[in-house]
C-alpha cells in the first residue's frame, strides 16, 4: 500500500514509477563488442616486444544502455602494469575548447551517440593539477576528457573518464591513441592539408611505451563503467604475451660525499639508464626497471651515532598516509628525514620528481630490523608518487653495512638518485685509513627478479682529519684530552667531582681508561650501599630491543648505591648524540676492595642499543689513601653495539651524590691523571691497542683558613714501678673542622726507654706485602674512626724491618676491604724514644688510638716509678696545610690502690 501511495504521488508529479524488476540494466555488450583493447603494430598485429613503442593503442567499448534507459557516467580503462603514456612527448593543448593545434593531436575517436555515428580528433591536453596526463576530444561540442592516474602499487596507468554528459547518450566508442604522434603515417588522420611540412626528427618522440615485463604472460586490460542511474559494470580482455624482455640493466654507482678519513659523510646511490632507456626514442627498446639493489658497503664505512640526536621515526602507518599531494609532515614526520630522492625523466617528464628518505621505526618495519628506511618521490602537479622500502643490516662484529632496496619503482625513468644525509648529523662515518674502498653491488631487474648482476663501485679516502696527511703506518694518532676537578675548589669542602675525557674524530677509538685521583680527594662511604652482583648482571642482560628504555624507567641498581651520573657522547663532527647513565658503588672486583659500575642506557635518539655496563675496580693506595681506577681490573668500553660502532668521543663523569666527595686540606699543586687505551690500527684487534696519558692540574684553595689544634693523650697501664713493662695507649683527637694531620713526631721522656731484648720477631717488607707477617711480630693494635666510613679501620701493630737498626712501628688498618698503612720510624731524641709518623693520608679522623702491649711482650720499660714522678712527652704535629702545633702531653698512669690516676 505504501508503494502504491508513493507511485500515485510520483505520477501526480509527472514521474514514471516502474516496478523494481522492470528497471533497465546497464553494462558492456557481450564479448569483443563490449570491450577490446590492444597495442598494435602498423600492420594491425599485436605488439609483443617488451619495452617497444606501439604504432597505436586501440580500445573498443560498447555499452548496453537499453535504448537510453541508462546513461554512461564514468568509465575507467586499466592499462597493464608498466604500459606508460609519456605526456611531454608532444605539446599539450591548454583547452579542448580553444582549438587545439595539429601538433598536440595524439589520436582519433569514432563514436555512436544519440543513435548517430561521428568522428573526432583526440588531443593531448594540459592535465589538471594532480594528474600526470590527459587527452580528450569534443563530441557535439561537449568535452570528453580522459585523465591518466598512476597506480601506486604497480606503476600502471588508469585512464579515467568522469561525469560524461547525459545529453550525449554515448553508446559506442573506438578510441585510437598513436604510439608516436609525429609519425608521418598518421598525417592522413591528423587533419594536415596537402604539402604540410613534417616535424623535424628531434621532435618525433614516443607517446606510448609497452611494459618491459613480464615476459611469458598475457597482458591484461580491464574496463569499469558506471551509469548516472547508479549501476556499474566491468569487462576484461587480454592480448598476447610479451616476449624478448630487455634484460639489460642500468648502471648503478655508489659515491661517498667526502674523501677525508674518519669524517662525517653522506652517501649517494646513483642509477643511470643509458640513452634514456628508450622511453622517448621511437626506435628504442625501454630497459626494465631495477627491482632489487643490494650494496655491500666496504669495511670502515659505518653508521654515525650522531644521526640519532633529535631524530624521529616514520611508522608504517605514517608511510601509508603519504600521497602525491600530501603536505610535508602529513605522513612521515619531518624529523625522520635522513636523505633525499630524485627521479628524472619519469614518464618522459622534463621536471624531476623529488622526495625524501625517512628512517623507519626500529624493529617495527616491514623488515623487522633495527635499521630500515622508507623512500618516496612525487610530483604533486602531475599526481605521481613512487614508494619503496629498504633495510640496512650492519655486521654485528665489524659494523660493515649491507643495504638492500627491494621493489624499487617500476616507473621508467632516466636517472634515479638516493642521497643519505651529510652535515653535522650525517648518516655515516667514512673509513679512517686512506685508500680505495670498493662497494659490491648486486642488481636484478623486474624482467628477471632472481638473476643478479654483480658490479663494483669504488670510492677513495685521500686525506686525514681536516684534510691533513693520511695517518702513517695505518694507525691514527691518539692524544686524548682531560678536564677534571671539584666543582667547589675550597679545601675540605664537600663537593661534586667532575671528570671529562675527550678525543677528536681523527684519533683512535677509546677502549678503556684509568684515572688516578689526587691524594686527599676522598669519598664518604658511610651510608652508601653497594649495588648487588645480581643487579649488575640484570643490567648487562638488558640487551633487547627496548633494553635502554627499560633501564631508564627502572634502574637495575638500587638508588642507595647511586653516587653519580655519566654522559657519553657518540658520533663524529661538531654535534654528538649523548646518552645518559648512572654511576653506582659496588663491591670488590678483580682484587680491588671496591668498584664503580657505570650503567649507561644506550638510547641514542630512536635507536635503543641496550645497556652499556662498565665496571671499574677502585684501588686505594695504603700509604696515601689515594683512589685510582685501574684499567687492568676494569671492563673494556664496548666499541660496537648491535652492529653500530659507537665512535665514543666524549666521556663525562659527575660524582654528585650529596656530601659524598671531600676535598683535600692540602693546597699543594696536584694532578688528576688519566691513561686511556686507543684502538690502534684495527679497532677490533686488541693486540695493537695503544695508550696515552692525559694530565689535569688539581689544586684547592683557602687551606690557610683551616685551623689546627689537635689533642694527644698518653696513658700507661700495668706495671708502673721502676723497671716495669707497661702498655701504652696513645689517643689522637683532632678538632672538628681543622686541617687533616700530615705528620707527627712524639718523643717520650728519658724515664721510658725501648726494651731491645723483648723484640723477638720482626715482619719483613716482603712478608708485609703478602699479608704474611708472623704472629710474633705483632706488638699492639690500632683503631681509627673516620666520618667517611660506617665502621672503624683497625688492625695489628707490627714491628717491620727497616733500613736502620731499629724496626719501624707500623699500624695495619683495615675496614670494608680497604687497607691503610700507618708506618712510624723509631729513633731517639735527647735521650728519649721518638716515634715519627710522616706522610700520613690527607683523610679526616675523629679519633685514632694505638695501644702497645706491655709485660713480657712490652716494648717499653720504666726508668722510674710512673706514679711517683710527673713526666711529659714532646709532640710536634704538622697539618696537611703545613700548619704546625707543638704540645707537651702529660703521661698518665693507673696507680694501684688509688682512685683515678697519677700523672
Amino acid at each position: 500500500m505504501r508503494r502504491l501511495a508513493l507511485c500515485a504521488t510520483l505520477l501526480a508529479l509527472g514521474v514514471l514509477c516502474l516496478p523494481a524488476a522492470a528497471q533497465a540494466s546497464f553494462g558492456f555488450l557481450t564479448g569483443s563488442e563490449g570491450f577490446a583493447a590492444v597495442a598494435t603494430k602498423a600492420d594491425g598485429s599485436p605488439v609483443t616486444q617488451a619495452g617497444a613503442h606501439p604504432y597505436a593503442f586501440q580500445a573498443h567499448l560498447g555499452f548496453d544502455t537499453e535504448g537510453g534507459a541508462q546513461d554512461l557516467r564514468d568509465l575507467t580503462l586499466h592499462l597493464p602494469p608498466g604500459f606508460l603514456v609519456n605526456p611531454t612527448a608532444i605539446p599539450e593543448c591548454p583547452s579542448v575548447f580553444g582549438g587545439c593545434p595539429n601538433a598536440s593531436q595524439v589520436g582519433v575517436v569514432t563514436f555512436l551517440a544519440r543513435g548517430a555515428a561521428g568522428q573526432a580528433r583526440v588531443f593531448s591536453l594540459a592535465p589538471s593539477n594532480g594528474t600526470p596526463a590527459a587527452f580528450g576530444f569534443l563530441l557535439s561540442g561537449t568535452p570528453v576528457i580522459f585523465a591518466a592516474h598512476l597506480r601506486e602499487g604497480d606503476a600502471g596507468l588508469d585512464l579515467a573518464l568522469e561525469k560524461v554528459s547525459q545529453s550525449l547518450d554515448l553508446q559506442e566508442m573506438d578510441l585510437t591513441i598513436w604510439g608516436t604522434p609525429w609519425d608521418e603515417a598518421h598525417n592522413p588522420e591528423r587533419g594536415f592539408v596537402f604539402g604540410t611540412v613534417p616535424a623535424p626528427p628531434s621532435q618525433i618522440k614516443s607517446y606510448l611505451t609497452m611494459p618491459t615485463t613480464p615476459c611469458g604472460s598475457a597482458l591484461p586490460y580491464t574496463a569499469a563503467a558506471a551509469s548516472w542511474q547508479g549501476q556499474s559494470a566491468g569487462a576484461a580482455t587480454t592480448t598476447p604475451a610479451l616476449s624478448a624482455c630487455n634484460k639489460a640493466l642500468s648502471v648503478l654507482e655508489v659515491q661517498l660525499m667526502t674523501d677525508v678519513g674518519a669524517a662525517r659523510t653522506g652517501l649517494a646511490f646513483n642509477l643511470d639508464v643509458p640513452s634514456g632507456g628508450g622511453i622517448l626514442n621511437p626506435g628504442g627498446i625501454a630497459r626494465p626497471a631495477i627491482k632489487t639493489a643490494v650494496a655491500s658497503l666496504p669495511g670502515g664505512l659505518t653508521i654515525n651515532p650522531s644521526l640519532g640526536a633529535g631524530l624521529g621515526v616514520c611508522s608504517e602507518a605514517d608511510f601509508a598516509r603519504e600521497s602525491a599531494g600530501s603536505e610535508p609532515g602529513a605522513g612521515c614526520p619531518n624529523n625522520s628525514k635522513i636523505g633525499t630522492v630524485t627521479v628524472d625523466g619519469a614518464l618522459g617528464l622534463a621536471e624531476p620528481m623529488h622526495g625524501s628518505v625517512y628512517l623507519a621505526k626500529p624493529y617495527e618495519n616491514p623488515w623487522g630490523t633495527l635499521l630500515a628506511v622508507y623512500m618516496l618521490a612525487r610530483s604533486a602537479r602531475r599526481g605521481l608518487i613512487v614508494k619503496s622500502q629498504g633495510k640496512i643490516v650492519p655486521d654485528p662484529a665489524t659494523g660493515r653495512l649491507v643495504a638492500t632496496f627491494d621493489n624499487l619503482p617500476r616507473l621508467l625513468y632516466t636517472h634515479f638518485d638516493l642521497s643519505l644525509r651529510e652535515g653535522q648529523r650525517s648518516t655515516l662515518v667514512s673509513p679512517s685509513a686512506c685508500g680505495a674502498y670498493p662497494t659490491d653491488l648486486q642488481i636484478a631487474s623486474w624482467a628477471e627478479p632472481s638473476v643478479f648482476k654483480h658490479e663494483t663501485s669504488t670510492f677513495f679516502i685521500k686525506s686525514g682529519e681536516g684534510g691533513g696527511p693520511c695517518p702513517s703506518g695505518g694507525a691514527l694518532p691518539f692524544a686524548p684530552g682531560l678536564v677534571a676537578g671539584s666543582i667547589n675548589p675550597i679545601a675540605a669542602a664537600r663537593t661534586p667531582f667532575y671528570l671529562r675525557m675527550t678525543r677528536t674524530d681523527g684519533e683512535q677509538e677509546i677502549t678503556s681508561y684509568s684515572a688516578a685521583l689526587p691524594p686527599g680527594l676522598l669519598a664518604k662511604l658511610a651510608g652508601v650501599a653497594e649495588c648487588p652482583e645480581a643487579a649488575i648482571a640484570a643490567a648487562k642482560a638488558r640487551t633487547g630491543t627496548h633494553g635502554g628504555a627499560e633501564e631508564l624507567a627502572s634502574p637495575s641498581c638500587p638508588a642507595s648505591s647511586l653516587i653519580g651520573h655519566t654522559i657519553a657522547g657518540y658520533g663524529v663532527g661538531g654535534v654528538l648524540a649523548y646518552a645518559p647513565g648512572s654511576l653506582y658503588l659496588a663491591g670488590p672486583y678483580h682484587g680491588a676492595p671496591l668498584s664503580t659500575v657505570a650503567v649507561d642506557s644506550a638510547l641514542i635518539g630512536p635507536f635503543d642499543l641496550g645497556v652499556v655496563v662498565v665496571r671499574s675496580a677502585i684501588r686505594i693506595d695504603p700509604r696515601t689513601a689515594q683512589a685510582s681506577i685501574d684499567a687492568a681490573g676494569s671492563d673494556p668500553i664496548p666499541h660496537i653495539l648491535a652492529g653500530i660502532p659507537l665512535h665514543l668521543r666524549d666521556i663525562r663523569v659527575s660524582v654528585d651524590r650529596p656530601d659524598f666527595t671531600l676535598n683535600p686540606t692540602s693546597c699543594d699543586r696536584m694532578a688528576v691523571r688519566s691513561t686511556l687505551t686507543g684502538a690502534g690500527a684495527d679497532p677490533f684487534d686488541l693486540a695493537d691497542d695503544t695508550t696515552a696519558t692525559a694530565t689535569q692540574r688539581f689544586q684547592v684553595l683557602s687551606c690557610s683558613v683551616l685551623g689546627f689544634k689537635p689533642r694527644l693523650s698518653l696513658r700507661f697501664k700495668g706495671a708502673t714501678r721502676h723497671g716495669g713493662y707497661p702498655s701504652l695507649r696513645a689517643t689522637y683527637r683532632p678538632r672538628p673542622g681543622d686541617a687533616n694531620l700530615g705528620a707527627v713526631s712524639v718523643t717520650l721522656p728519658p724515664a721510658v726507654f725501648l726494651v731491645q731484648n723483648h723484640i723477638r720477631a720482626v715482619c719483613t717488607r716482603v712478608q708485609f706485602g703478602k699479608d704474611a707477617c708472623p704472629a710474633g711480630s705483632i706488638y699492639g693494635r690500632a683503631r681509627a674512626l673516620t666520618p667517611l666510613m660506617d665502621e672503624a679501620l683497625e688492625g695489628p701493630v707490627y714491628l717491620r724491618s727497616s733500613r736502620t737498626a731499629v724496626p719501624d712501628l707500623v699500624a695495619d688498618l683495615r675496614g670494608r676491604g680497604i687497607e691503610i698503612e700507618v708506618p712510624g720510624r723509631i729513633d731517639s731524641s735527647r735521650g728519649g724514644i721518638r716515634a715519627n709518623f710522616e706522610g700520613l693520608p690527607d683523610a679526616p679522623v675523629t679519633k685514632f688510638v694505638m695501644t702497645l702491649l706491655g709485660g713480657k711482650r712490652g716494648l717499653l720499660q720504666n726508668g722510674e716509678d710512673l706514679c711517683r714522678h710527673k713526666s711529659r712527652a714532646n709532640a710536634r704535629f704538622i697539618a696537611q696545610n703545613n700548619e704546625t702545633f707543638v704540645a707537651h702531653p702529660k703521661l698518665t698512669a693507673k696507680c694501684n690502690g688509688k682512685k683515678g690516676s697519677r700523672r
